[in-house]
């Protein structure tokens, strides 16, 4: 299982929400109708998830990302280093489907 470190500056963490630690296979497309694309889910939170991809994603590109009970949720690349990026949901994820991502990994 995979897990994230979050760094904390003078005892403020820069997240709106906490993540939870997940390992969820599921599929990620660009907004433009481009096709399907596998990821991982390596760690979620309402506000947004850090993704393990196997295609080259630059920071504001427009994605849709597939989550259970949810279908496809709109969402944002913020970052981009090798094979992770990290990407915000354009409207946050209610708490059922996080917990959802963390029960089925």
């Amino acid at each position: 299982m995979y897990s994230s470190e979050v760094l904390v500056r003078d005892g403020k963490s820069r997240r709106a929400a906490p993540r939870v630690g997940s390992a969820f296979d599921t599929d990620l497309r660009g907004r433009q109708g481009t096709a399907r694309s596998p990821c991982r889910i390596i760690d979620i939170s309402s506000g947004g998830a850090r993704l393990m991809i196997y295609q080259d994603l630059s920071p504001e590109t427009s994605i849709q990302l597939a989550l259970p009970g949810k279908g496809l949720v709109d969402a944002h690349i913020v970052w981009a280093n090798g094979r992770e990026a990290g990407c915000r949901f354009d409207s946050p994820i209610d708490a059922v489907t996080v917990t959802m991502v963390q029960a089925k990994s």
